[in-house]
């Protein structure tokens, strides 16, 4: 086999890999409660990319980790083709226990707000309307 056709070969695996990323698989990453959780995540690394839980484990922690960092140090966080994690600072205002009535101060504090990609609404939008009809 020439030189070029290895390449071109090779070049077409990394589109249809490509490709394939892009897609929206049918199984679910959710447990038996419905709950996606860090060692799910890890596990489907491992299972698709062929990496040992252990350090799947690691990765999917340090992924976590570097963006509550950068929260953390008031940075804004954007994944592309999923969302932007921004911070938001809320001012002190009055508020009311919902118990007792009673008035009570709402202090200050910054908050974290989740803003997904159009491409990600417009996934979750046609999946929603996929199991309604």
């Amino acid at each position: 086999m020439a030189d070029s056709d290895r390449i071109n070969e090779d070049a077409n695996a990394a589109d249809d890999s490509k490709r394939s990323n892009d897609r929206v698989g049918d199984e679910s990453l959710a447990d038996s409660q419905g709950k996606v959780t860090r060692a799910t995540l890890a596990q489907v690394i491992g299972e698709r990319i062929g990496l040992s839980n252990s350090l799947c484990n690691d990765l999917v922690i340090s992924f976590f980790d570097t963006i509550k960092q950068s929260l953390i140090a008031g940075d804004t966080v954007k994944i592309q083709k999923f969302a932007t994690f921004n911070l938001r600072s809320k001012k002190a205002r009055p508020g009311r226990n919902p118990k007792t009535g009673e008035e009570v101060e709402v202090s200050a504090r910054r908050v974290v707000t989740f803003r997904p990609s159009r491409k990600l609404r417009n996934l979750v939008d046609s999946r929603g309307r996929e199991s309604e009809s």
